[in-house]
């Protein structure tokens, strides 16, 4: 097996200078650091990393904790992180619908240096136990009320309320709105956003135009948009349509083309997640894009730097969205 004395060899560098390379120390160029990658590539040159956690005391592997939705939905949010700690020699696990104990225990193991958390279900007395017991951790998203804990979240009550202010400013008052799995938060939070902005505008809450999806079977969600649409169509007047995925919103499309009716000159629609195919279905859907990726990466950092510059100090950001209006809305047709 080849060894950093190997590559210094065969590159001519010191096995310091080469050290710092691999290991992203220290000054040099990007043609040596290039250099170096090629070299070591070609000897099939594999970092000792458990020698190096003996060195460091680290084991160089964050967890992320999820649920499947997130996997299925937004799997960037997991290669951003990935990239992230990629470049910092660090490896990336997946860990699938675990609770706050759960997360307790894999860092009190010590076989991760940290996690990363996304929306789990924060049962009584879980975070305040994995507070105290627990090691370095950065939550992403969820209903986190605690201040000494770093969180990156989205503003997803600010989405709810944008997409809705927009429908009401055409002119739309009733607005159905097509809900997913409610335990998720920022399907509430979403939720939240559509009931503030009806009430800030004077409009009537009307039970019968939020329909929830069915949280047992989830897998197909534009299921839940089709049915949400042809099992109401006939008995509840709406002239638009808002979703909490765009999954959820070309199943809506569908359902309302069945029907005979055209988007946007007979009804408005607008998802949310601003997914690749909404660019270029046909209407072009207007969405919420939610910058997913971007916390993917920034939680990833600020656990590095907790991890790696021993960073204590908390961090708290929430990412704002953003509307993108394509050609899925128009006003309200008298």
């Amino acid at each position: 097996m080849a060894t950093i004395k190997d590559i210094a060899r065969y590159s001519g560098l010191s096995i310091a200078s080469v050290s710092r390379i691999l290991n992203k120390k220290g000054n040099y160029s990007k043609e040596t650091e290039k250099e170096v990658l090629r070299i070591a590539k070609e000897l099939g040159y594999i970092a000792n990393l458990t020698a190096r956690s003996l060195k460091t005391g680290l084991t160089r592997t964050i967890g992320i904790v999820l649920n499947e939705f997130y996997l299925q939905q937004y799997p960037s949010l997991v290669s951003s992180a990935f990239n992230v700690l990629r470049s910092h020699n660090f490896s990336l696990e997946i860990i699938l619908d675990s609770n706050l104990s759960d997360c307790s225990r894999l860092l009190s193991e010590g076989k991760l240096d940290g996690l990363l958390i996304t929306d789990v279900n924060v049962e009584p007395g879980g975070l305040r136990e994995l507070i105290e017991r627990a090691g370095d951790l950065v939550f992403l998203g969820g209903d986190i009320e605690r201040e000494d804990v770093n969180l990156v979240e989205i503003d997803y009550f600010q989405g709810g309320y944008l997409a809705t202010n927009q429908l009401i400013s055409l002119g739309h008052t009733d607005i159905l709105f097509i809900e997913d799995d409610t335990s998720l938060f920022f399907t509430q939070e979403i939720k939240r956003g559509y009931l503030f902005s009806l009430d800030e505008n004077g409009i009537q809450y009307k039970e019968p135009l939020i329909v929830r999806g069915d949280s047992t079977n989830t897998a197909v969600r534009e299921m839940i948009g089709f049915n949400a649409v042809k099992q109401n169509f006939r008995e509840i007047n709406f002239s638009a349509v808002l979703t909490t995925d765009d999954k959820i919103a070309y199943g809506a499309l569908k359902a309302i083309r069945e029907e005979g009716l055209k988007v946007p000159e007979n009804l408005s629609v607008i998802g949310f997640g601003n997914m690749s195919p909404s660019e270029y279905i046909v209407p072009r859907l207007s969405t919420i894009e939610i910058p997913i990726s971007q916390m993917g990466e920034l939680g990833s950092e600020i656990l590095l730097n907790n991890i790696t510059r021993k960073d204590r100090i908390i961090k708290r950001v929430k990412l704002k969205i953003q509307m993108i209006d394509r050609k899925s809305l128009s006003t309200k047709s008298v």
